[in-house]
């Protein structure tokens, strides 16, 4: 890639990243349907323990559910939208499809990071689940959302044109999302003080193996796609 191309690459990413970012701050459609979500979910479970103390793997499954939940229910959107507003054609004339990817995928990242924090303080709070490795939770959570933006968004591409998208979107992505719900609950639970630190710093080096994995076959399989 030449250094003109690889320059308008980029232009056209952060152009995407702005344009979506400068979307949610006029609409606060995703960062509002998954806060909600998050939020209710966690009081939820905090009424449903009653004060009592959460096992650390049981703790960690309900966070990671709910996590996996807030992502299928908002980060569709990225391509739900532009096909309902019918400027989906626009972007495969004005972008190249990697561009349109990492632009969607990043700004989605950005998403889960930001409902991911807020979920892990409000869960740790109203639950009183106790954290003994803060380093090891930031990570998992961190890793976690990267493997959720890049599955879920290419998920999102992938249904746009169907009939019933938003359903079919959840569909399409929980079987992708079950592995690294899988790796993200058994690091999680070691940082809840349930099993030994070696396992979770493990687990959370798989977990962040499968985000890499997903982002990096993520734009080349949207492209195919995208094309047709």
């Amino acid at each position: 890639m030449s250094s003109s191309s690889r320059d308008s690459w980029f232009r056209e990413i952060r152009a995407l990243f702005v344009k979506e970012l400068r979307t949610e701050v006029r609409t606060k459609s995703a960062l509002l349907t998954a806060g909600l979500f998050s939020v209710v979910a966690v009081v939820a479970i905090a009424f449903a323990v009653a004060g009592r103390a959460l096992a650390g793997d049981l703790a960690a499954g309900m966070l990671w559910v709910t996590l996996l939940f807030a992502s299928a229910i908002s980060l569709p959107r990225a391509f739900v939208v532009e096909d309902e507003q019918g400027t989906g054609d626009l972007l495969r004339l004005m972008a190249q499809p990697h561009a349109v990817f990492w632009g969607k995928a990043l700004f989605n990242l950005l998403q889960m990071l930001i409902t991911s924090a807020v979920l892990a303080v409000l869960f740790s709070v109203l639950t009183g689940t106790e954290v003994s490795h803060g380093a090891l939770y930031a990570a998992s959570l961190a890793a976690g959302s990267a493997a959720l933006a890049g599955t879920v968004t290419l998920c999102g591409a992938l249904v746009a044109q169907a009939a019933n998208r938003w359903t079919l979107a959840g569909a399409v992505s929980l079987p992708l999302l079950l592995p690294m719900i899988a790796l993200g609950v058994a690091a999680t639970r070691v940082a809840f003080g349930f099993g030994g630190l070696p396992g979770g710093v493990t687990a959370c080096v798989g977990l962040a193996c499968y985000a890499v994995a997903t982002l990096a076959a993520g734009p080349y399989v949207f492209a195919a796609v995208w094309r047709n």
